[in-house]
């Protein structure tokens, strides 16, 4: 179990640290103008960070699952 609660803190440590960039990002791209060249540059920034964690929440939620009582 300990293992499996190391797993889940990492995880969860990973997508906050995730969450906080695409926070920064859309903080930033709110502060452009449309037209400035890196709304581009932030916006796919953006959608690389959304599409990695997608699989980590659903690593995360098996992980959960697997540390739950059984019985």
């Amino acid at each position: 179990m300990p293992d499996i609660e190391s797993d889940i803190r990492a995880t969860a440590d990973d997508l906050i640290a995730d969450s906080g960039r695409l926070e920064e990002i859309e903080r930033e791209k709110g502060r452009l103008d449309v037209a400035d060249p890196r709304m581009a540059e932030l916006a796919a920034e953006a959608e690389r960070i959304a599409r990695r964690m997608v699989p980590k929440t659903v690593a995360e939620g098996e992980l959960v699952d697997e540390a739950k009582p059984k019985g």
